[in-house]
């Protein structure tokens, strides 16, 4: 019987995964017009963009003979294989074959939900997006300067280092950090996203505003004297999780350039302090709900709620 004690955190590059929303690339990756091939969850996607500036997400197995969609090229703001010139719309439908026969009815790729924000392209990982992309807590997605950068690789799945928020064993004696915490002040808001504010006593002391989306992606406040806004997030590709972290600051606030400049600099420098710590102890993690101590209530209420998270299946017809 599978429970939240027997969870699976390594990767394999054949498990169904969590349906979050996932980056897939860089936006300044893509022109329009043109089409990238990546690697991601257990399989290969075309991206591309679209004459309007609109990006498409699919699965690059063409279901004619099997060749990479990612190296065709992207013609009427449809994706057109190199190998047979199948043509797919932006759903996935193939809309034309290079000859007299009628569009086969199997001939179809998976169209992954997409969005574009904070400098990088979002898929999600199912047929309709159970919930919005992630934002910045406290503060959505709009009006705000950002930088995204890739920053380490993992050897099992997201929700492990998303689960740091409530290991707080880990924030203090790993971390070195001072607080208090109160496990019923965590808010389950719904299926999806988790929020939590704790106050650290620290030479300066101050409050992080968490808020989780998903089993990936982690946004947080740092509240003092002002905000430094953080947001940090994997991607699962085959035997391996790939992060990101997005530094972000207010853009219509009346802070000039070179103050915002210092409070990115101010998060990525937080973010990265964080990070050091953790590749030093989660490299060689084999995962096990084990001993666990009275003190782990918030990190086992976590792992339960990693249980019952939706997967996705519905694009593996087409890998």
């Amino acid at each position: 019987m599978s429970t939240f004690k027997n969870m699976r955190a390594d990767l394999d590059g054949q498990q169904a995964h969590h349906q979050n929303w996932y980056v897939v690339a860089f936006a300044d990756e893509l022109k329009a017009g043109e089409v990238i091939g990546k690697d991601f969850l257990n399989t290969r996607v075309a991206v591309y963009r679209k004459a309007c500036g609109e990006v498409v997400v699919t699965t690059a197995r063409c279901p004619h003979m099997g060749a990479d969609l990612s190296l065709g090229d992207v013609v009427n703001d449809q994706l057109r294989c190199a190998y047979h010139h199948f043509s797919f719309d932006c759903h996935g439908v193939c809309q034309s074959v290079p000859s007299n026969d009628p569009v086969p009815p199997g001939a179809k790729i998976f169209s992954y939900p997409c969005v574009e924000r904070f400098g990088l392209i979002w898929a999600f990982n199912g047929e309709k997006p159970r919930f919005p992309p992630p934002e910045a807590r406290d503060f959505g997605y709009e009006n705000l300067r950002y930088r995204a950068r890739k920053t380490d690789v993992f050897n099992h799945a997201p929700w492990i280092n998303i689960g740091n928020v409530f290991d707080f064993l880990h924030l203090k004696y790993v971390h070195g950090l001072s607080f208090d915490y109160d496990v019923e002040r965590i808010n389950y808001l719904d299926d999806y996203h988790i929020e939590n504010e704790i106050q650290f006593d620290t030479e300066h002391p101050y409050e992080s505003r968490i808020r989780i989306t998903g089993t990936n992606t982690v946004a947080y406040t740092v509240v003092t004297d002002t905000a430094s806004i953080g947001l940090f997030t994997l991607t699962p590709i085959g035997t391996q999780s790939h992060s990101y972290c997005i530094a972000l600051t207010p853009d219509n606030n009346g802070d000039s350039e070179a103050v915002q400049e210092k409070k990115l600099r101010f998060q990525e420098s937080f973010a990265d302090m964080l990070l050091v710590d953790d590749v030093r102890t989660l490299t060689g993690l084999k995962f096990k709900v084990g001993a666990m101590l009275r003190e782990d209530q918030a990190l086992v209420k976590f792992f339960r709620w990693v249980h019952q998270f939706p997967v996705n299946e519905a694009s593996r017809d087409f890998e």
